[in-house]
């Protein structure tokens, strides 16, 4: 799903921009062709920021979509159905069995909890090195007071995490969003070189 739905208020803005220019520039008295170059270099420059941005106005759609407004947390089981319908909660403990997953949890939780419990987390950071440990979200929260990720049983439940926490999901399910995501950093870092 790509940004198509927003090619109307695009064209609709760009119109808009064209019209505020030929009547400044009008008043600067330029020709017409040094209006219609300037309007068309504006239109240029308007395109190539929605295309650079594009993957992050899609993350942001995608995260739109599996948004709770009841909790303000976003749905990792959402996510995981477009991985695995008929089984999502595999999908995320097979997340939350990657140690890299559980020190960004950690690191989150440090960040936004002053009720974490850090020694227990390093103890289940650990434990994930066993091949026959399984990890999952209530144990996470149980055994270290997590407030970043939630589990709800029952009609409306699932794992709710924070948007931080739901980006790192979708681009460790999605190998596709992560690259983009890469991408968008490094246009936004040759933007700032500019």
């Amino acid at each position: 799903m790509g940004l198509e739905k927003f090619d109307d208020a695009i064209a609709e803005y760009i119109e808009t921009k064209r019209k505020h220019t030929i009547k400044a520039l009008k008043m600067a008295q330029l020709s017409d062709s040094e209006i219609d170059q300037y309007c068309a270099e504006i239109e240029k420059e308007i395109l190539g920021f929605v295309k650079c941005n594009e993957p992050y106005a899609q993350l942001l759609m995608d995260l739109e979509h599996i948004h709770s407004k009841k909790y303000n947390l976003y749905s990792l089981t959402e996510i995981a159905k477009k991985k695995n319908h008929d089984n999502p909660s595999y999908v995320i403990q097979s997340w939350l069995r990657d140690i890299n997953t559980l020190q960004f949890l950690y690191l989150w939780e440090k960040d936004n909890n002053q009720y974490f419990i850090e020694e227990a987390a390093k103890e289940l950071i650990e434990k994930t090195k066993q091949p026959s440990f399984t990890m999952t979200a209530k144990l996470w929260i149980k055994n270290t007071r997590a407030i970043g990720i939630r589990s709800k049983q029952g009609h409306g439940g699932g794992t709710l995490v924070s948007q931080e926490i739901a980006i790192d999901f979708i681009t460790w399910v999605f190998p596709e969003k992560r690259y983009e995501l890469s991408k968008l950093i490094v246009n936004k870092i040759m933007q700032l070189k500019d």
